[in-house]
C-alpha cells in the first residue's frame, strides 16, 4: 500500500514502548474503511521478538498467553481483527474487554474461573496492537468507550484520497504485489530513557489538549487526557530508543506532532512526510 508510512512509524513505536524501563508500554486502536492495509501493515511487524500475532481472540486464549507474557517472551499482541470480538455475545465481549483493560492498564494478579485459578507473583501486563473497520468502531464504540477501552488505547484512524486509491488499483493491475517484514533495531534488555520537562510541556500543550478536545467532540469521550500525556511521553522515549538514544530531543517530539494528525477518530488523508523517511534505518526490510 502507499503512504503507509505513518501508520508504520506508529506500530514502530509502540512495538519499541515495551522495552522502555519503568514506562507502561503503549497500545494502539487502528481504525480505517476495509481494504486499507490495516492487516498487512501490521502483519510486517509480526516477525519482531516480544511479538505475538493472535488471529482470533478468545477469553480462555487470552489467559493461555498469560505465561509467556509473565515471563517477558511476550510484550505486545497484535490482534489484526477486532471485529471477531464484537461478533459475540454481549457478556463475552464485556468480560474479554475488562481482562484486556486489566492487560494493557495495571496488569492481571490473578484468575479465578469455574475451569481456571492462576496466581501471579507480579502483575502481568502488555500491550496490544488491533485494528477496526470504522464501521464496526462506530456501532461498537459505546461499549468500548463505557467499559473504559477507548481511553486506554491510542487511537489511529486514516483514510485515502482519491488520486491515492487510483494509484493504488494502478499498482494491483500492473502486479505490484510485493510484500515484506519490518525487523525492528530493539534491545535485548529494557533501557532507561530520559526526558526533559520541556519537552513533556510542549507535549501537552502542542498534541494531548488538542486531542483531548477532538476526542469530546467525534466520540463524546470526557477525558483529561492525563492517560494520553503519558502514552505521548512514552512513544517520545520509545522514538529516542529506536534511534538509539537514551534521552528525548525536540526530534521525537516533532514526530509527534507529525504523527497527531491522525490519533484521533477524524480519518484524515494519509500524507508521506520526511520525518518518517529519514528514520526508516530504524528497521531492516526482511
Amino acid at each position: 500500500m502507499i503512504k503507509i508510512e505513518a501508520l508504520e512509524e506508529m506500530i514502530s513505536l509502540c512495538i519499541a514502548s515495551a522495552y522502555l524501563k519503568d514506562d507502561v508500554s503503549v497500545s494502539l486502536l487502528i481504525l480505517a474503511r476495509p481494504e486499507s492495509g490495516k492487516t498487512q501493515t501490521m502483519r510486517q511487524f509480526s516477525i519482531n521478538n516480544g511479538v505475538c500475532w493472535l488471529s482470533d481472540i478468545t477469553y480462555t486464549g487470552l489467559i493461555d498467553t498469560l505465561d509467556k507474557i509473565s515471563d517477558g517472551t511476550i510484550r505486545t499482541l497484535l490482534i489484526p481483527d477486532m471485529l471477531k470480538l464484537f461478533g459475540r455475545s454481549a457478556s463475552i465481549k464485556s468480560n474479554l474487554l475488562t481482562l484486556m483493560n486489566e492487560l494493557i492498564e495495571e496488569g492481571i494478579k490473578s484468575i479465578k474461573t469455574y475451569e481456571k485459578k492462576i496466581e501471579y507473583k507480579n502483575f502481568v501486563r502488555c500491550n496490544v496492537i488491533s485494528a477496526i473497520t470504522s464501521t464496526d468502531f462506530f456501532s461498537s464504540r459505546r461499549l468500548m468507550g463505557g467499559i473504559g477501552f477507548l481511553s486506554r488505547v491510542v487511537p489511529f484512524s486514516y483514510s485515502y484520497s482519491v488520486s491515492d486509491v487510483n494509484e493504488i488499483f494502478k499498482s494491483i493491475m500492473f502486479g505490484d504485489n510485493s510484500f515484506g517484514f519490518k525487523k525492528l533495531k530493539l534491545p535485548k534488555k529494557y533501557v532507561k530513557v530520559e526526558m526533559p520537562i520541556e519537552l513533556c510541556e510542549k507535549i501537552k500543550n502542542n498534541i494531548t489538549l488538542k486531542v483531548v478536545d477532538r476526542f469530546k467532540r467525534k466520540v463524546n469521550e470526557e477525558a483529561y487526557g492525563f492517560r494520553l500525556q503519558r502514552n505521548l511521553q512514552t512513544l517520545a522515549k520509545a522514538s529516542a530508543l529506536l534511534s538509539g538514544r537514551k534521552n528525548v530531543l525536540d526530534e521525537d517530539v516533532e514526530r509527534l506532532e507529525w504523527l497527531s494528525e491522525w490519533i484521533n477518530y477524524d480519518f484524515n488523508v494519509l500524507r508521506n512526510n520526511e520525518i518518517a523517511t529519514k528514520n526508516q534505518d530504524k528497521y531492516k526490510n526482511v
